[in-house]
């Protein structure tokens, strides 16, 4: 494998020093409307991609709420209720509303669209499904490639709509309510460009439109993901049996099915016209068990796939024999065939999440270490059929990789320890396919950097990574407005923010020793993660399949 010269100089820092000057720290455009920022991928060209939680201000239809009715009465107070009569709403009563609607207790209530989806080298948001002044939908941007094609995935829009029941002889004068009503299908995946969007087609769409997700696009436009195939004959019966519309719409009944549909492995493509061809369907790697009273559902789905074809993710594995029964385990899905990774006997689980054009796939395993489940990193090479798992920073640290480039080059995030303690935070982390060398992406960056790199998303093709760091910054409530103290002073808070690592050429070493120790220790101990992972929970994707 041939590595350019801005290769070489980075490795060579590697070599040189664990406290390096390798990378600069580029910031981006200030995005003020939300608090916390996660960039996902970025292209050869510096377009980077990510979604955003916690919107300050966020918008309601407060006229479409029943101020009267027992829902709202039991859950705001009489003065709350007159303030929202009036407008009159504080950052109090924006949180408490806020709450009401993230966890709405029927469909009287409006949905909330807490996630959107950004173009970070702008600072832009992008909508994609969703093009109401009020979203209702969560949006993502997951990749983009060279050509300005990125990928993006939505949930469902709610529309809000009058239904009335059909009279029956208990009810002849049904009483018309008007619902938050979601548009199918629940789960659409995109192909983004500019102003353009285009939805991925979806094999299979009764019953409820189906589904499709998607996370990667290759560099000459195929794209890996997973989408409805089909539906088993009982879930069939019991909708049509069910959603009639005589006592809600058809739409919100079909939805409590959502997790219902048979799922597979999909890859698309562009082609030459600019137009997304319909997928390839890939298997799972089974065998199917056909037994009276095993009831198991089988299904898998492409996590990434690269220039040749070779899709990479994970799918359902069965072994009798072995008592092991519907696992899911890293796939490789290319040619109409489904291959393993890594040996299900020695691991509970497992995924493959990225593939570079050398074919060499990186994924997380799973097993049990000093009784304790714990992910590890594998790096496999599909040319050859040979897996290996590094340590990383110690041999029960939890390590999963995100990304790998053509170079060789791994990023993801990993734990460590602080010094004389049991207590675990996540760092980001850079691995060397070609040395072996695993390095926490903080102790290469310059010693007066404020920022503190929890995660590394993406790497391309100049070696440039875009990371997660948390941040301090004056705390803002949930009208936007900066926090005092009694003082008058800004309080501060800390962050999840997006910046890109851009590989300095020739860098030379920083000595740090002599600032302040950041106590790290990848010492061989137990103990918690990082409280940062609290910061990722409203951007995990919310579908959950039934197994």
């Amino acid at each position: 494998m041939r590595l350019s010269p801005v290769v070489l100089a980075v490795l060579s820092a590697f070599a040189a020093s664990a406290n390096a000057a390798v990378y600069q720290v580029q910031e981006l455009p200030e995005i003020t409307t939300v608090r916390s920022q996660f960039g996902n991928a970025l292209n050869d060209n510096g377009d980077i991609v990510g979604s955003a939680n916690y919107v300050y201000n966020q918008p309601f239809d407060l006229d479409a709420l029943d101020l009267e009715s027992d829902t709202v009465t039991s859950s705001f107070t009489t003065e709350e209720i007159e303030n929202i009569k009036t407008g009159n709403i504080n950052a109090a009563l924006q949180s408490k509303l806020l709450n009401f609607f993230m966890s709405p207790p029927n469909y009287e209530v409006q949905r909330v669209g807490d996630v959107q989806a950004f173009d970070f080298t702008t600072g832009q948001q992008v909508k994609i499904r969703d093009q109401g002044a009020v979203p209702t939908s969560r949006e993502y941007l997951y990749d983009i490639n060279n050509f300005g094609n990125a990928i993006a995935l939505t949930g469902p829009v709610y529309q809000k709509q009058d239904f009335t029941p059909t009279a029956t002889d208990d009810n002849p004068s049904p009483e018309t309510v008007t619902l938050w009503v979601p548009q199918n299908p629940y789960q659409q995946a995109y192909l983004v460009n500019g102003g353009s969007r285009q939805a991925l087609p979806i094999p299979y769409t009764d019953h409820g439109g189906g589904f499709s997700f998607a996370q990667k696009i290759s560099g000459n436009n195929y794209i890996a993901g997973s989408g409805s195939v089909g539906m088993s004959e009982s879930v069939i019966e019991q909708i049509e049996e069910s959603c009639t519309g005589a006592t809600r719409p058809v739409a919100i009944c079909q939805a409590n099915y959502a997790g219902s549909y048979t799922e597979r492995a999909l890859v698309w493509q562009l082609n030459s016209s600019g137009q997304v061809g319909a997928p390839v369907q890939y298997g799972f790697l089974g065998p199917e068990i056909n037994e009276e009273g095993v009831s198991l559902t089988y299904l898998s789905r492409a996590l990434s796939v690269n220039n040749n074809g070779v899709a990479v993710g994970y799918s359902s594995y069965t072994d009798k024999s072995r008592d092991i029964y519907n696992q899911v385990h890293a796939t490789v899905f290319h040619e109409g065939e489904v291959s393993p990774v890594v040996d299900p006997l020695e691991w509970i689980s497992s995924s493959a999440v990225d593939i570079n054009n050398e074919n060499i796939v990186v994924g997380t395993a799973y097993k049990s270490i000093n009784g304790t489940t714990r992910s590890k990193m594998f790096v496999f090479d599909y040319n050859t059929n040979t897996v290996k798992y590094p340590d990383g920073f110690f041999v029960s640290s939890g390590t999963t990789p995100t990304a790998i480039n053509d170079n060789g080059l791994v990023v993801g995030a990993a734990e460590v320890f602080l010094s004389d303690t049991a207590t675990r935070r996540q760092v980001g982390f850079l691995y060397d396919t070609n040395t072996g060398s695993f390095t926490d992406l903080n102790t290469l960056l310059p010693c007066n950097h404020s920022y503190n790199v929890v995660d590394a998303r993406d790497i391309n093709e100049n070696n440039e990574i875009v990371v997660t760091v948390v941040k301090s910054v004056e705390g803002r409530d949930s009208l936007g407005e900066v926090v005092r103290d009694s003082a008058g002073n800004p309080v501060m808070e800390s962050v999840a923010r997006t910046v890109v690592l851009k590989p300095v050429a020739n860098g030379t070493v920083d000595d740090c020793s002599s600032g302040s120790d950041d106590g790290e220790s990848y010492e061989r101990k137990s103990g918690t993660l990082s409280w940062f992972m609290l910061l990722l929970a409203p951007l995990a994707w919310w579908r959950r399949r039934k197994a």
